[in-house]
């Protein structure tokens, strides 16, 4: 439990373990799903995973009693299972023409709510550059809903235009060509991407002049979709 402890809370933890903590059963699936590789599991007693959840899982499964994954997690409401699993390899470079980077992203919610609109829109790496949460903080995962498991993590993002997100500069984005290789980069939640920041193109989202910006991850999903659409778009006529 010690361990599993400082898991959760330590990102140097993570980094030195190479491990990281899956906080609930549908998260398991998921990770069972992309072939992740789980080296221990916590169950509560009430719990039966093939039963339950109709997974079967080649590591070593420990009962605990009640009470004990609620002190460990990370969740408001514990759901009786707990794991960790391998980090994946990030990959040494993004393959595709859609790739999403995260600039100085600081909260896991918000970063894990990025990855999953990366993978709805088709992305098909994501980077979390300097500054950015660990991508393997329990809330992270927990925000992604699993898509985390489904996308390569790359160290850098050689793909095409890299496009910058600036709620007050820059074109309109669904007036902008999105449909080549490019790398969407968004920035951290108080401060934005800095001005002096390696970007080829400033776009912007349109909304009401009362509104001044939107959350990262509000916005974040925003463009990916514009990006989508456009694609879409062109391969529809």
């Amino acid at each position: 439990m010690a361990e599993l402890r400082r898991l959760v809370k330590r990102r140097r933890e993570r980094t030195e373990a190479g491990k990281f903590v899956i906080d609930g059963p549908r998260l398991l699936i998921e990770a069972l799903a992309a072939d992740l590789e789980i080296v221990d599991v916590f169950v509560t007693p009430v719990i039966d995973l093939w039963a339950d959840l109709g997974v079967s899982v080649d590591a070593p499964v420990w009962t605990m009693d009640e009470g004990v994954l609620s002190k460990v997690g990370s969740v408001v409401t514990p759901q009786g299972v707990m794991a960790t699993a391998r980090i994946p390899d990030p990959a040494p470079l993004a393959n595709g023409d859609f790739v999403v980077e995260l600039a100085g992203v600081a909260d896991p919610g918000n970063a894990g709510t990025i990855v999953r609109s990366a993978v709805a829109a088709g992305a098909q790496a994501v980077v979390f550059g300097a500054g950015s949460v660990d991508p393997w903080n329990p809330k992270t995962v927990r925000a992604s809903a699993g898509a985390l498991f489904r996308i390569p993590l790359a160290v850098e993002s050689p793909v095409g235009e890299r496009i910058g997100a600036d709620p007050r500069q820059g074109d309109p984005c669904d007036q902008v060509d999105l449909t080549g290789p490019l790398t969407l980069v968004v920035g951290n939640e108080a401060h934005g991407l800095e001005q002096a920041a390696a970007i080829d193109r400033w776009v912007s989202i349109p909304m009401a002049a009362s509104v001044e910006s939107l959350n990262v991850a509000s916005a974040s999903a925003v463009l990916c979709f514009e990006v989508a659409r456009q694609r879409f778009y062109q391969q529809s006529y």
